[in-house]
């Protein structure tokens, strides 16, 4: 005889389908709206170029996409891109690792931070252009002076969010965790740690940020490859339909990292945060 379904089996399958519905609406607005606006944003410079300023000075994104294409087909613009990727990668994996052991070290020792903060707070005014001549001056022109530019873009950015981070960590949560007989290192991995790693991800996300901007100038002023190389190669030839090539490459390589470093930290903070509630 087949099992009956019972009521509350079938108000369950009921309730369950108005909320995948809204699940997957869900994921689809987001991409509806940024199709809507990358359509709106390439249609105002479709008539801005030729209608408000010379096609010369702004190339319309149908003359940038013709011009893309023979640079793709050669490699030209993946070789730079990829180029540039990895010095970024590099500065940026070097800048937040060394930011946030030394943020949690400032953000629990109070010797450390008082110590180490009125000279973090002098140098992190120097922007990385800044830096670039003495950053020539210590490495040369070669892959470390690079390095060392994203590294100085990217460090204080992550320092300051995961100091902050630490030192806001609620102390009646810490106190709790001790009266059920936390041990210390129990309270750091789970309390301190899942406290301050929403302000450690968003300090990765603007240094981030930084990191791009500041591989550019390194480029345009000492490097053979590069989008920064090949912007400053376009500058030289006046080709400024190059140059928006140049531009639109780097920000696409922008845009696409950050989706993916948030889509990472989604995945893995969802585990991590699941991990220390269960200890």
């Amino acid at each position: 005889m087949a099992d009956r379904i019972t009521d509350d089996e079938l108000t369950e399958g009921v309730a369950r389908r108005p909320r995948r519905r809204s699940l997957r609406l869900g994921m689809l607005r987001p991409a509806a709206m940024a199709v809507i606006a990358f359509s709106a944003f390439f249609a105002v410079w479709e008539f801005a170029s030729g209608q408000l300023i010379s096609p010369f000075l702004l190339p319309p994104p149908s003359k940038v996409a013709q011009t893309a294409v023979p640079m793709l087909e050669s490699g030209e613009i993946l070789r730079h891109a990829s180029i540039s990727l990895w010095r970024v990668f590099v500065g940026f994996t070097l800048g937040s690792l060394v930011a946030i052991v030394l943020g949690v070290i400032m953000g629990r020792l109070r010797l450390v931070n008082e110590l180490a903060d009125p000279v973090i707070e002098f140098l992190r005014y120097l922007s990385p252009t800044a830096m670039i001549p003495i950053a020539v001056i210590w490495f040369g022109i070669g892959e470390a002076s690079k390095y060392f530019l994203i590294f100085w873009g990217t460090v204080f950015f992550v320092l300051i969010n995961t100091i902050a981070g630490v030192m806001r960590t609620p102390v009646p949560r810490q106190r709790a965790a001790q009266c059920l007989g936390a041990s210390r290192l129990q309270i750091f991995l789970t309390v301190v740690i899942p406290s301050s790693v929403p302000f450690i991800v968003t300090g990765m996300r603007v240094a981030m940020a930084s990191s791009f901007m500041s591989i550019i100038p390194a480029e345009m002023l000492a490097a053979n490859s590069g989008i920064g190389y090949l912007l400053q190669a376009s500058a030289i030839m006046v080709q400024t339909d190059r140059i928006f090539v140049a531009l639109a490459t780097i920000s696409a390589l922008g845009f696409a990292t950050d989706r993916l470093f948030r889509f990472a930290c989604d995945r893995l903070l969802h585990r991590y945060m699941a991990w220390s509630g269960s200890n």
